[in-house]
């Protein structure tokens, strides 16, 4: 009996030691730092901080100097560390913003050269692409940013081949992603990377997300992409103020009041002039009983344009509604 007693304690005493033993050897954790900057968009560093907090990675924020920056929004955030403090990481979340001014400062751009070297990963979110294609790093790559900065990106930085279909872009080292919840999906894919698809998508299912591998919403994809540019001779001194804009890959209304001493007349006379004159478009006779209507040319020849300019209940205030709509197959 005695026998039996020492080796059931010798059990537990083996059972506890092969418990603890992870714990005394457990590998360093992974770490990513993030960059910090004034007029930084909330939601690029910290739905990702929040994505690898939940995976368990070690987070810190860093700055140039270490000082408080304030979101594009006006929150105030403290960082961890200066690019003298911060110690080492793994991974570097690069994000977007108002990111005129930080693209162009050297001490960024020298210590994300040094990042290059000394970290396995780099991360960017949104305008954060365009931090990184200044200090090179996506020179000869391809890359993502967001919707409205596409077309400038690609203008002004000739040697990155620009991807306007995927939500991120995955080049070894360095992923860049899309606009605001994009950065979600490339931190998961980041964690995927690391640690694995099954953990990544315990995280995503955690924090409520529904993470969709295939590449799902794409912002750049959406119909509104077809509106010609608000280029046209409108009266001088008019104001203009959005109302709403939403739609998908097929349709899109987008509204905005004019504020202004012209006619609903005179204001739809100047986009019907504005609109024939563009190679795209043809006006369509007698599509609207209120309105007017057009069908695209060429590779537009599948959508529809739709225009309508009323007053409202405000005095010299009217609504310009604008639709678009996919009309057929190319």
């Amino acid at each position: 009996m005695t026998s039996l007693r020492l080796t059931i304690s010798q059990c537990i005493v083996f059972t506890l030691l092969l418990l603890m033993a992870p714990l005394s050897y457990a590998e360093k954790p992974f770490t990513v730092a993030i960059l910090m900057f004034d007029d930084v968009q909330i939601i690029d560093f910290a739905a990702p901080y929040e994505v690898f907090g939940q995976a368990g990675y070690e987070v810190f924020t860093v700055s140039e100097n270490g000082k408080t920056v304030n979101t594009v929004m006006g929150l105030s955030v403290n960082p961890d560390h200066s690019f003298k403090t911060m110690p080492e990481a793994d991974a570097i979340l690069v994000p977007g913003g108002d990111v005129h001014e930080v693209m162009k400062n050297e001490s960024v751009q020298q210590w994300l050269t040094a990042m290059q070297r000394k970290s396995e990963h780099i991360l960017s979110v949104c305008t954060g692409s365009h931090i990184l294609a200044e200090s090179g790093l996506l020179d000869n790559q391809s890359a993502t940013t967001f919707h409205r900065a596409i077309d400038n990106f690609e203008e002004t930085y000739p040697d990155i081949t620009v991807l306007r279909q995927k939500r991120f872009v995955d080049n070894g080292q360095v992923v860049t992603s899309a606009g605001l919840s994009s950065g979600i999906d490339a931190s998961l894919h980041l964690v995927s990377k690391v640690s694995g698809e099954e953990k990544a998508r315990t995280v995503a299912m955690h924090i409520e997300y529904d993470w969709d591998l295939e590449g799902g919403f794409v912002r750049a994809e959406m119909a509104d992409k077809h509106f010609p540019d608000n280029d046209y001779d409108w009266p001088e001194g008019i104001l203009f103020d959005r109302q709403y804009s939403y739609g998908s890959q097929t349709d899109w209304k987008l509204a905005v009041t004019a504020q202004t001493t012209a006619s609903a007349e005179e204001l739809t006379a100047r986009y019907k002039q504005a609109m024939l004159a563009h190679d795209s478009w043809v006006l369509i006779p007698a599509s609207q009983q209120q309105g007017v209507s057009w069908r695209g040319t060429g590779e537009l020849s599948a959508w529809r344009h739709d225009v309508h300019i009323s007053l409202t209940e405000q005095a010299d205030t009217y609504l310009i509604a604008l639709e678009m709509h996919k009309i057929a197959d190319n």
